[in-house]
């Protein structure tokens, strides 16, 4: 069942595969180079991943990771960036609204 607004059940089943594949091969890095929950699975509280400019590095594509940086995660041709000025910071997508 998807954890809040936006996600089919579908894309949600592939989110959360990417995630997990995330955890299994790069969470030890992440944790050690300071990604936080919301860093990489932070979502709007209300509206969930209709608010991309919310969303954590593990919650905007179902895409594998395949590196990881101290402020960037890489998916083929596409890289996500924490340090962006004035990101909104969302909540872990397990605390928002359903």
């Amino acid at each position: 069942m998807p954890p809040c607004p936006g996600f089919s059940a579908q894309r949600w089943q592939e989110m959360r595969e990417a995630a997990i594949d995330f955890l299994d091969r790069f969470g030890e890095d992440a944790v050690a180079l300071g990604w936080t929950a919301t860093d990489l699975f932070g979502v709007h509280p209300t509206v969930g991943v209709v608010r991309v400019d919310y969303c954590g590095g593990l919650m905007i594509n179902a895409r594998r990771v395949e590196a990881i940086g101290d402020t960037w995660i890489q998916y083929g041709n596409q890289t996500f960036r924490r340090d962006r000025p004035g990101r909104p910071v969302g909540v872990p997508v397990w605390e928002a609204q359903r």
